[in-house]
This record gives C-alpha cells, structure tokens and sequence, in this order.
C-alpha cells in the first residue's frame, strides 16, 4: 500500500503584520511619496519647460457631456485637435484657432523657445520635425502680441514662467530681457558669452514701417494680426531657408478678416501641406477651469459667439446669408460644354466706373437647371468691357439672353462728367444686347436672396439643387461669397427688427448674380430668345 505524502506548508517569507503595523506602513509610503511629489514640483518650478507636456484631442467623458451640454449636435467635433498635433506640424505656417483656456498662447511660447535655443521638453522629444530645430545659430524670432497693455498682462509672463534659467545670463530673467528694446536674449550658458537667440515683442497697435529691418527666422502672432502687418512681416524671410510663422488666435471678429480669406479658406481649398490648420476647443486643456468656462459661456448672447469662444471657429456674428444651404460637394461641378440649342445664357452685370465692372454669366437648360458658367471682371472703361465680354460670347458661342444691370447705374454721374454707365454698355460698337435694369423696392434685397436660396435647396424629387457653380478660378470669389456672405447688422435691430441689408460691398460678383435673379431665369428655344435689337441699341 502506498505512503501518502503531504506536502509541508511553506512558511510565508513575508512576517504577519498586525493591523497597527500595516497602517503605520501605509503612513511611511503615503509620506515617501509625498516627499518625492514635492521634490517633482519644485524641480518643475525650477524648470518647467523640461516638463512641458502637451495636450491631446483626447477629453474625459465629463468633458465631452460639457460640450455636448453647449453645442448643438451637428457642431459637436468629431476628433479634436491636441497640442501635440501642432507640435508635429512641418507646415511653414500654422493657423492654432483656439477657444478660450484652450492653451494656445501657451503653444506659442513653448514653439518660440524650441525654435530660438533648440531645446526640447522631454515630453516632446521625437516629435518636432527637423525642419522646425535651428540649425545656425543665433535665431532671431518676432512676436507680434494685441497691444502693449495685454503683452504685458499675459505674453510676457508666460514667457517668464516657462523659459529655461540656464539660457538666461546669471540665470536671471531681469539680466536677459531688454525694456528699452522689448527683446529677450537667450544665451548659450548662464555667463552670457554665446547668444543663441532672441525673442523681441512688437504689437498689432505699432505703424507697419516698424516692422521693416533685417532678416528673421520665426514669426509668431498672438491673436490675429493686422494685414499689412503680416505682409511686411514676410519680407524678413527673404533670405531663410523657409517660412516659419505660426498665428495662435480665438477668431473674435467672426469672418469678417483677411486672414479666413487668405490663410484658412487657402489652406481648405489647396493641395499640398504649406499651411497648418488645428482648432483647441477650451475642455482639451487639462488645467481649464470648467466652472470660469461655463460662466464665460453662460455670459454669450449667441450660438454663434459660444461656437466661436469653445471651439475657436470663424463664425458669423450677424449671420450667414446662405447659412448651410451651400456646400462644395453639392453645388460645385465640373465644367462641360455650353451649346447653342442646349443652354440660353444670362448675364447679370455690377458696373463701375472706379473699381472692376463685374459680369456673371449663368446657363439655363431645357430643365431650367442654372449653371454659373463663368465671372468677368475687369477694371477698365465701357468701351473695352464690350468689347471683352462681346469676345466672350463669340469665342464661346453663347446664345445669350437679358443682360440685367443694376439700376443705379443707369443714372448720370456728375463728378464723372455727366456719364451714365448703363446707357454707354448698351449703346454704340460692341453694344450689351438686350441689357434691362434690376428692380428696386422696399425687400428687394431680400427677395433676389430668397430666390437664390430656392434653388440652392435640394429637391425632394431629384434630391438635387437647381443652381450649380463651375469649379473653375474664375468663380472663385463667388464661390466664396456664397459661403461667407453675412447680414449687416443694424445696431437698432432689437427694437425696429432685421433690417433687409447684407454685407455684400466686396462681393460685387454676388451682385451681379442677384440681378440676374430679379428676373425669370428659363430656358427657351433659339427662335423665341434672339434679343430684341433696336436702333437705339446699336447706334
């Protein structure tokens, strides 16, 4: 019969606390790591760039309920931008749209020390691309801040708080920064004997002749910056291996800037990789107070500005004239050819005399389907805008129709000498056939708008709009027009109501297309749409 064997029990290598024992450890190691907290944060305090760590698109699921709980479903972000995204950007400009709390200015700051000293926070280490490391040294970077008050009140201390000691001389912020020339110096060592770079701050309030002088390597704005600004700014690239700008701003005059124009709309609408678009929405900051940010938001008078304030978006403060009802991928086609028995041709006509004379011309086919086919403007006399717009009809074989003009310009300009614009396009060699004059009454605005919007809806038979845009450069400016055009705002619209005016001054070939719709649009046959040809005309 065989021995059973019982295995021995071990005996534990660990002795048996007591419970009073156990707490007392717990005390020990809670005050242990206490300590090295404390050591952590002072090293921190000592030197917080080295620990500089970016934010990500990724937010606590209180945050998103945060956002969800201000904006409307169709706004709420699919994947959010992070610091770090800016971070890894090699585009020669990045445009930061950031919310409020959303860390932008921040973004800045970290972007002008690693670009003047070449140093990098641990927490970016692999991720700033080469292109963006200075590869001579000094680097000269220019900070254009709001204005000297604010410079002061937040771009200075920030870079007070971040900057490395050892780059300052004597390790002090007071003997490397300059009062009398707003510049920072940044040295090799802390004796000061190598300059590596500098930082000097001017503001969006100086004259544009300031901003003139020698070359620099990194250009950054806090907040939008002024046009001419930005433009001579350019010039002090002339002789770098590559622009470096970088603007950080929450967008707070709507679209109404240049830079939605030039920089945003150009980036959205070009292939390649020169401009950099990220937006920080104010809950991907770590350290935003959610409760400072609910009373900013709380304190809004609209939609559109707590969009612009949490998000950082370029919104319409009066309002948008064609809201969504316009999109690229649904109104924009390529362009086909326009035939002689298929297509009747309109033309809408915005003429001056001191700035480009604007022609749109838009093709009707049997279904009464409108094409923009094609946006003339020239600054020249009536003379040769007939003669160029008869050329383009005869080199595109339109068969064209009504030519409406806006009214005001039948009328006889004094200071001019006595001219009258509508009566010289519609007169004389290579006169304007059939050209008849827009209406004006009281909702005349409107009512050409309305009409436009009629046929930019989707029908629900076709599930397709009636009015259609070439995608080609000369439509351009319409295109855009259509998709930023904004009400003006009256200041005593809370009292009177909405005012029928819209801010169309600079969109002159919208203009043009609202004339034309001030009159049917409808395609006819050859032998019912030959323009009535009378002497007065043709003299």
């Amino acid at each position: 019969m065989a021995t059973k064997v019982v295995p021995r029990k071990r005996k534990s290598a660990l002795p048996k606390l007591s419970e009073a024992e156990i707490l007392r450890q717990i005390a020990e190691d809670d005050a242990l790591v206490a300590k090295l907290q404390e050591k952590l944060e002072q090293a921190k305090a000592l030197d917080p760039f080295m620990y500089f760590e970016p934010n990500s698109g990724e937010i606590t699921p209180e945050r998103r309920t945060f956002l969800e709980k201000w904006l409307k479903p169709e706004d709420m972000p699919v994947a959010l931008d992070g610091q770090d995204d800016v971070f890894k950007s090699d585009s020669d400009i990045i445009y930061v749209s950031g919310g409020n709390q959303s860390s932008k200015t921040t973004s800045l700051v970290i972007k002008a020390l690693i670009a003047t000293t070449g140093l990098i926070p641990t927490a970016l280490t692999g991720m700033i691309p080469e292109k963006k490391l200075p590869k001579k040294f000094p680097v000269w970077c220019r900070i254009v801040g709001v204005d000297h008050k604010t410079t002061l009140a937040n771009l200075i201390p920030a870079f007070q708080y971040w900057v490395p000691r050892k780059f300052l001389k004597g390790g002090k912020w007071a003997d490397s920064w300059s009062s009398e020339r707003s510049t920072l110096f940044l040295y090799k060592d802390q004796k000061g004997s190598s300059l590596l770079g500098a930082i000097e701050f001017y503001t969006n309030q100086m004259d544009v002749e300031s901003f003139q002088g020698p070359p620099r390597q990194v250009i950054l704005y806090d907040e939008l910056p002024r046009r001419d600004i930005y433009k001579e700014n350019l010039m002090r690239f002339t002789t770098a291996s590559h622009v470096d700008i970088m603007i950080a701003a929450t967008p707070t005059s709507g679209m109404a800037t240049w830079v939605k124009d030039e920089i945003v709309d150009r980036a959205e609408t070009e292939e390649g990789s020169s401009i950099g678009l990220f937006k920080l929405v104010s809950v991907v900051n770590r350290k935003a107070n959610m409760q400072v940010l609910e009373e900013i938001l709380r304190g809004l008078d609209s939609y559109e500005e707590i969009k612009m304030r949490l998000l950082g978006e370029f919104v319409s403060l009066s309002g948008l004239v064609y809201g969504k009802l316009f999109s690229r991928k649904v109104h924009l086609v390529e362009p086909f050819p326009i035939t002689w028995n298929q297509h009747l041709v309109y033309r809408g006509l915005d003429p001056h005399l001191v700035k480009p004379t604007v022609c749109v011309e838009l093709a009707v086919d049997r279904e009464d389907n409108k094409y923009v086919v094609g946006c003339y403007a020239n600054d020249a006399d009536t003379s040769e805008i007939k003669k160029d717009l008869a050329e383009r009809v005869k080199g595109k074989n339109y068969r064209v129709g009504q030519a409406r003009c806006d009214k005001s310009a039948n009328s006889t300009i004094k200071v001019l000498g006595d001219r009258n614009v509508f009566r010289e396009l519609s007169t004389g060699p290579n006169a304007i056939p059939a050209m008849v004059t827009s209406e004006k009454f009281t909702g005349s605005i409107n009512a050409g708008v309305d009409a436009i919007k009629q046929d930019l809806r989707l029908d629900e038979r076709t599930g397709k709009p009636k009015l259609f845009f070439f995608n080609i450069p000369e439509n351009k400016l319409l295109i855009k027009a259509m998709e930023g055009l904004e009400r003006k705002l009256a200041t005593d619209e809370e009292k009177n109501g909405i005012k029928d005016k819209i801010a169309d001054g600079k969109w002159d070939a919208h203009s043009a297309l609202r004339y034309l719709y001030q009159g049917p649009l409808r395609w006819l046959p050859p032998q019912e749409s030959v323009p009535e040809l009378t002497e007065e005309r043709y003299i």
